[in-house]
């Protein structure tokens, strides 16, 4: 019996480093206070918490509504020494930022500057984050990429496709599994402590 509640303690203790493992990157969006007025300028500021992980660079999507808002420019937090922003058209920006040093911790990304252009006074959301679908650059330095084959003069080479990108949040999925995991295990330790009795 006592064998057999140590190893449920010991699948439980695994299960939930397990889970503390996996790492996110947390981005929060906060608005000034209003009141606003129309053609002022507005900041509005990104934080960011990386938890223990140090990565040199990472991405993060805004929208905002065009017709009442106008994008004037992003400039850098106290988290990476270098933050642009990119804009993709239709309200949305891709906001990059970098460190030769790494970033690990919480902090401000960024400050990201519009005008107000409303036409009138009203309630609405006017910015949102989401994810570009980019992966951060963790500090650990990789393998240099080899360069390609090159063709002798008067030849040619035939293109080699490359691989699809993957995505490497698999957060979701790890906490789906340790928590089913967890569940089999307690219904097996509880369906073997009921039967001794």
């Amino acid at each position: 019996m006592k064998k057999i509640l140590t190893v449920l303690l010991f699948i439980i203790c695994s299960l939930i480093f397990v889970e503390n493992v996996s790492a996110t990157i947390d981005f929060s969006l906060f608005a000034p206070p209003p009141p606003f007025q129309r053609g002022q300028n507005i900041q509005f500021t990104i934080n960011i918490d990386t938890g223990e992980e140090s990565y040199t660079s990472t991405q993060i999507g805004m929208t905002y509504k065009t017709q009442y808002l106008e994008y004037i420019s992003v400039s850098a937090g106290d988290t990476f020494t270098t933050v642009s922003a990119d804009p993709q058209g239709d309200g949305k920006l891709i906001i990059s930022g970098s460190s030769d040093n790494g970033f690990s911790g919480s902090g401000t990304y960024a400050y990201v500057n519009f005008k107000l252009i409303a036409a009138e006074a009203g309630s609405t959301e006017l910015c949102v984050l989401y994810n570009p679908e980019i992966t951060p650059t963790p500090t650990i330095p990789g393998p240099s990429p080899t360069p390609g084959p090159t063709a002798p003069p008067g030849s040619t080479l035939t293109p080699v496709p490359t691989a699809l990108p993957t995505s490497g949040d698999v957060s979701g999925i790890s906490r789906g599994l340790t928590f089913g995991l967890l569940f089999l295990a307690l219904a097996g330790g509880g369906f073997f402590v009921f039967k001794k009795l």
